[in-house]
């Protein structure tokens, strides 16, 4: 196979489409998630503004949002869409509305869902949907069926059949229109059941080629099991699986709950623990690629290079297309700029909607950063070289 090589320490390369105000504000930003304090009051300001419409959007708008999202609207995501693809940097676009309550929600967002894939399919080919399923029914309701799985309570079952349609809607919409999905992993209490209607709609629609992936959290003890697991079943049931690996976005409050309800945690204890779990995913999808189209979809450098490394061991000679790299907007640029440089497939995740509506998405990133000090700090020192060196 031809020879694969990739810097991702390539600064230039890596912040090119940032302006240099622009990268003024990624290392403020940055800087002030590092600081307890600041964060502290960065977030209860956020809720502040979700409990009490407390007037300090703007303040939000003009720093973390900006750096995270995409904007407030389709028009506004389209406009980055295009210009990452200025830099063969696809996009992974999400329409940030999660932890919906009223029956109104559930069938607007997915009335712009079907919209943003139509719109994808025909403007921006290549590029990909995100989907929350608790922004498409309420969390507690998917807490109610994970129990077990299908309700049998016919009023249950007939809310829950609403819940099939609407997804089914959207994968048969992304399938017509040539468009991929990524069903995201959510809190473990719901996970069981996520798992069964995505297995669902594989089978049903990634009989030639993956249309839908499931998103699998390997900070859960569980995941590995449950990889194999699945691609045990796609073998039987003839489907082609879609499996996107994360390491995982909500460790503090699942150990919390677990402490609450006196039971194990379900998230490893050590970033060890969770690093061995990542990339023991990426061997086994990659192992089998035949079947399995992957997206590696992690911020840690060596898990990146181990996956050109595994491409190599396995020769998957078709991997711009078995395997896919994807990184969250506003952060790890020297990963996905460079990996796009060297030819590979690589998106990253933009989510875009109203200020108020994604504030639960910036706090799940500023705790993130702050749980990965170290990699932060590399992050920092990097951006500070650009800047001294575009002095």
């Amino acid at each position: 196979m031809e020879n694969i090589t990739v810097n991702l320490e390539n600064l230039k390369t890596a912040y090119s489409y940032k302006s240099t105000s622009e990268l003024k504000l990624t290392h403020f930003v940055f800087k002030t998630l590092q600081k307890p304090n600041l964060l502290k009051l960065l977030k209860s300001v956020a809720s502040g503004i979700i409990k009490y419409n407390l007037p300090f959007k703007f303040l939000i708008k003009k720093t973390i949002f900006k750096l995270f999202c995409a904007g407030e609207n389709i028009d506004e995501a389209f406009t980055l869409i295009k210009k990452l693809e200025e830099y063969k940097v696809n996009s992974v676009l999400d329409y940030v509305s999660e932890g919906e309550k009223s029956e109104n929600a559930f069938l607007s967002n997915t009335e712009t869902i079907v919209s943003n894939i139509k719109r994808v399919g025909k403007d921006c080919p290549g590029n990909y949907i995100s989907v929350k399923l608790s922004g498409l029914e309420d969390p507690l309701f998917l807490k109610q069926c994970n129990s077990n799985l299908f309700p049998k309570d016919p009023l249950l079952a007939k809310r829950f059949n609403i819940l099939l349609q609407r997804v089914d809607l959207i994968c048969l919409t992304a399938k017509e229109n040539n468009v991929t999905i990524y069903i995201d992993a959510e809190d473990r209490y719901m996970q069981d059941i996520i798992d069964a209607i995505v297995e669902f709609m594989m089978k049903k629609y990634n009989k030639k080629n993956v249309v839908v992936f499931n998103t699998l959290q390997m900070y859960l003890k569980d995941r590995l099991n449950y990889l194999n697991h699945l691609i045990e079943i796609s073998k039987t049931d003839d489907f082609y699986p879609g499996i996107k690996l994360v390491r995982g976005a909500y460790v503090e409050k699942e150990r919390e709950e677990a402490l609450i309800e006196n039971r194990e945690s379900p998230v490893f204890d050590t970033k060890e623990e969770t690093d061995n779990s990542f990339n023991a995913a990426v061997d086994i999808c990659l192992k089998n690629h035949e079947i399995v189209t992957t997206c590696i979809a992690s911020h840690n450098y060596k898990s990146n290079l181990l996956t050109i490394d595994l491409i190599k061991k396995y020769n998957i000679v078709d991997y711009k297309n078995k395997i896919k790299f994807s990184q969250l907007f506003g952060m790890c640029d020297g990963i996905t700029f460079n990996l796009a440089k060297a030819g590979f497939s690589v998106s990253k995740y933009l989510p875009y909607g109203e200020v108020k509506k994604a504030i639960p998405y910036l706090i799940r990133r500023s705790d993130e950063n702050t749980s990965i000090n170290g990699q932060m700090n590399e992050e920092l020192n990097r951006l500070e070289i650009e800047l001294k060196n575009r002095k």
